[in-house]
């Protein structure tokens, strides 16, 4: 015959069930005016008696946290007497304008007043350290991270042992998943995505009887009508900033560039393919009138040039088309012009917990909001980004804000959207080559001797 449970079992289940509801209702699972299952419900779930429920009930009512209704039920009253949590958020501040994150953040906190949600500014430089230690340090429970951030932490080791996994949503776009997935496990929850494509002056193009973009164009087409809709001396034709790790690889990625490694490890950089894609984003500018371009010295440039309307034509991102928002001329975008295949870098935001954090569930609860359908419309109504979630992402209606024409395009472009690692190298290699090339680009050295200064970096 089986013994009876030992005290220290109905204990567990006492202390489950009151952590439990506690969670939920501090975490607005369970929100104020909801009502709790019954008493009879409840020890059912919990393998309690009736007298042992509503001793646990007895202590969310002295926490005031739920209320009894007579002859109704137990009613949910809210965070009541239980600490308020701080959740510190690292975020980059672009999203201020591209993801209205400070607005989404202000509705969540009316939702969960109980939550002082601290937002940290990353600069730029945040991720070149250990990020595993800067967490730490920092404290932060939550944090935006991209795909080349996401890089830098795999670098560092386990992912796993820095992020806590996520659930992966059916709401979301599939193929924004698989780049921040390890071990058949989810890291990094995405909230926005881009392509990169270009964006054009359709009253410059009419001016020049040229046709608008399509996605049949190649860079040679981009040159040709960078010429032609020249009309003033101050107009440029192109302009992106080449250097950007968000431009410079396409090129590769479209001219099917994928690196072999050697028995150490390093790179093979006597690659047809690679020599002939650097060679096209030399040749791009190099062939033009110098009146039709300019070399940008950095991203936040082609928006500003454009804008007032000194540029016909800039590569850029959908994150980056809310600089246009009010845009007094027409303007449209179209797919990125290619060489060999069209191919375009896509690029993506999203949210993760850090491991260590004391505060996930308030962190997760965040997460779920801003991945949330409304937080999500919230986001397509009000700013130009795509956002995760789908259905959101391709609804219809009264729009906000003024959209170029082809906004949708991305739909029709989701074949060619491609990652830098896609071509067998990794984030730090990138920017190795980036700032090896830059002796290139300025026609201070050759291919060659660039190549050689790369062979014998410890970098790669």
């Amino acid at each position: 015959m089986a013994g009876k449970p030992k005290r220290s079992t109905f204990r567990n289940r006492l202390e489950e069930m009151v952590t439990s509801l506690r969670t939920d209702i501090v975490t607005g699972n369970l929100k104020p005016g909801e009502y709790l299952a019954s008493e009879l419900m409840l020890a059912e779930q919990f393998q309690l008696s009736k007298n042992s429920i509503r001793k646990g009930l007895d202590t969310l009512l002295d926490q005031k946290m739920i209320e009894k209704v007579p002859r109704i039920g137990t009613r949910v009253v809210g965070p009541g007497l239980s600490e308020r949590v701080t959740l510190k958020f690292g975020y980059y501040p672009s999203l201020t304008l591209e993801a209205n994150l400070l607005q989404l953040v202000e509705m969540f906190k009316h939702r969960h007043p109980h939550v002082d949600v601290q937002m940290i500014p990353l600069s730029q430089s945040y991720f070149s350290q250990n990020v595993k230690e800067a967490l730490q340090r920092d404290g932060i429970d939550l944090i935006t991270m991209n795909t080349y951030n996401y890089e830098s932490i795999r670098g560092e080791g386990a992912v796993g042992d820095i992020l806590e996994p996520m659930e992966r949503r059916d709401s979301t776009y599939p193929f924004l998943l698989e780049p921040f997935a390890e071990d058949n496990h989810l890291y990094v929850q995405p909230m926005i995505f881009s392509p990169i494509v270009l964006c054009y002056n359709k009253d410059h193009f009419q001016e020049a009887n040229w046709p608008e973009p399509d996605s049949s164009w190649k860079w040679s087409d981009v040159q040709k009508a960078a010429a032609a809709i020249r009309q003033k001396q101050d107009r440029i034709g192109i302009l992106f900033h080449l250097q950007s790790i968000n431009r410079w690889p396409l090129f590769l990625l479209q001219n099917r560039v994928v690196f072999e490694r050697d028995a150490q490890g390093k790179l093979k950089l006597d690659n047809e393919n690679f020599k002939e894609a650097m060679q096209i984003s030399y040749q791009l500018f190099e062939d033009m009138n110098p009146e039709t371009v300019y070399m940008s010295e950095n991203d936040s440039d082609a928006e500003r040039f454009f804008l007032q309307q000194k540029a016909s034509m800039i590569v850029t991102s959908y994150y980056s088309l809310n600089h246009l928002r009010n845009a007094e001329f027409a303007y449209d975008i179209a797919p990125l012009p290619y060489s060999k295949e069209a191919k375009t870098q896509l690029l993506i935001i999203g949210l993760a917990i850090h491991k260590l954090s004391k505060n996930k569930d308030a962190a997760k609860t965040l997460v779920d909001f801003l991945a949330s359908s409304e937080a999500q419309m919230h986001l397509r109504k009000t700013t130009l980004s795509i956002p995760s979630f789908k259905t959101v992402a391709e609804s219809t209606g009264k729009e906000i804000l003024s959209r170029p024409s082809h906004y949708m395009m991305y739909r029709d472009i989701i074949p060619t959207f491609s990652f830098y690692s896609d071509m067998n190298v990794t984030f730090k290699e990138l920017e190795a080559m980036r700032h090896m090339f830059k002796l290139y680009w300025a026609r201070l050295d050759d291919f060659e001797s660039v190549c050689r200064q790369l062979k014998d970096s410890m970098y790669v």
